[in-house]
């Protein structure tokens, strides 16, 4: 922590970590050394407003015909600051740059960056969160090894399409049930790397109009509505000599190697009130990667609508519809491909006995339609019961039970079906579970969980699981 109007500061070090072969006398490889110098220059107090910039040179040795050799020299400068925090605004902004001379390869330039902003408007009528970041690094042309391990696991399932007994890479899926997950995804040792520069950007703005609840007029209905946006972009690019990535919305192009993008909004009418509540939500997504087999993109939208109101004391109706849209490229398994467009619509009536005692019935209607490949279409009909109490003691008892009536044209053993059968067969599906969670002590809490699903032309499945936990 740094006290008063403005300080001065610096420091060296010099390391040097040298190791001999018994045998020959010769300097082990792994031997180093390095010196470094520092200096610096701040103003206010480091545990509230205070800005920091500083200088540091550091020159590096490593084993080169048995003696040490300069390999590079480095300088940095950096700036490290809250420029301001009160109670409604607060900024703070990290920036280093480092130019590195290599004597054996090309030199290098990083710019690493973080700026942190934070407002609220209006007495938090409008509040936004912002966060920006660059960095230089690198990503890996990563290999993957599927290991198998005992049931529930794991995370992945392995369906042999063609039939020849032979595991590959196009024949994993995500398990969609806990007894199928019985593989491991492992990250192989790579030394293939690709230098990138970075550039991540996080976007939260809320509007909160309920502080006017207490108005008349205009104001008082507009308090009926809140509005929440999040968009985050994780925007990955091929590093170019002599420059840097600032924008995070230059997500074409083929230097593009790696993104995330997320953009989620959120409207509200009469929010948790379970009276006559709306909540529009508008969804969007996409996520490119890189694998040592080619790239993979996934994108979704998605555009719903859910209902929720109280008829009486102990009915609770709610209703949900959306139309969305799923779809994966990948660039050298064009059997996995699918862009599946989907309509649905789920009520559900719940009896509310007490709030510790209810009882649910609901309906949910599916229609998804591959509008690539082989052109698969799936008219899904679930029926639905569920059940939960929770007693005086904070025991909870969950069970439920579903039907699943899966009219499905196209191929079943394929990745396309298995991702629009949602891990089911065609025809009726049935599915089933119990959970009981018990507290045995003030730190001693046990679970005990039991599931089964029953298919069409297949054995009964039975799974489940005890977990005895210890918070403390």
């Amino acid at each position: 922590r740094s006290l008063g109007a403005s300080y001065f500061g610096g420091v060296m070090n010099f390391e040097s970590n040298s190791r001999k072969l018994t045998q020959t006398n010769n300097l082990d490889k792994l031997s180093h050394r390095f010196y470094e110098a520092e200096g610096f220059y701040g103003i206010g107090d480091s545990t509230k407003v205070y800005s920091k910039i500083g200088v540091n040179y550091r020159i590096n040795d490593s084993v080169r015909s048995n003696t040490f050799s300069q390999i590079n020299n480095r300088k940095t400068f950096y700036i490290n600051s809250t420029l301001v925090q009160n109670k409604t605004t607060k900024l703070m902004v990290f920036a280093n740059y480092r130019v590195t001379k290599n004597k054996f390869q090309e030199n290098e330039e990083a710019f690493n960056s973080r700026i942190v902003y934070n407002q609220h408007f209006f007495k938090n009528f409008l509040s936004l969160a912002t966060s920006y970041e660059t960095t230089s690094g690198n990503i890996a042309r990563q290999d993957f090894v599927y290991i198998k391990t005992e049931p529930g696991q794991g995370y992945y399932t392995w369906i042999d399409y063609n039939s020849d007994g032979e595991q590959q890479f196009n024949e994993f899926e995500v398990a969609q049930f806990q007894d199928q997950a019985t593989y491991l995804r492992v990250a192989l040792p790579n030394i293939r790397f690709i230098p990138t520069k970075r550039v991540k950007w996080k976007q939260s703005i809320t509007l909160n109009p309920a502080l006017w609840k207490t108005k008349k007029g205009t104001r008082k209905i507009l308090s009926h509505f809140y509005n929440q946006t999040y968009i985050t972009i994780n925007n990955e690019r091929l590093k170019e000599e002599g420059g840097f990535h600032w924008n995070p919305f230059q997500n074409a192009g083929d230097e593009l190697i790696g993104l995330i993008f997320n953009l989620r909004n959120n409207f509200y009418f009469n929010r948790s009130l379970q009276r006559f509540s709306w909540t529009y939500s508008y969804g969007k997504s996409r996520n490119k990667q890189q694998f040592s087999i080619g790239t993979q993109e996934n994108n979704s939208l998605i555009h719903q609508v859910e209902f929720q109101h109280k008829l009486t004391k102990f009915w609770l109706f709610e209703a949900k519809g959306a139309l969305s849209e799923n779809s994966l490229q990948t660039e050298n398994l064009a059997n996995r491909n699918y862009n599946i467009q989907i309509k649905e619509l789920q009520p559900k009536w719940t009896f509310l006995y007490n709030k510790n005692n209810r009882f649910s019935l609901f309906y949910h209607v599916k229609n998804k339609e591959n509008i690539e490949q082989n052109f698969e279409k799936l008219k899904l009909q679930k029926l639905g019961v569920s059940y939960f109490y929770l007693s005086k003691k904070k025991n909870q008892f969950t069970a439920d039970f579903t039907m699943f009536i899966n009219n499905f044209d196209g191929s079943t053993n394929s990745p396309v079906g298995y991702q629009m059968l949602e891990g089911l067969q065609a025809g009726k599906n049935y599915t089933w579970g119990l959970l009981w969670n018990q507290r045995l002590t003030s730190i001693l809490n046990l679970s005990l969980n039991y599931f089964g699903r029953k298919s069409e032309g297949s054995s009964t499945i039975h799974s489940g699981s005890i977990q005895l936990k210890a918070i403390f």
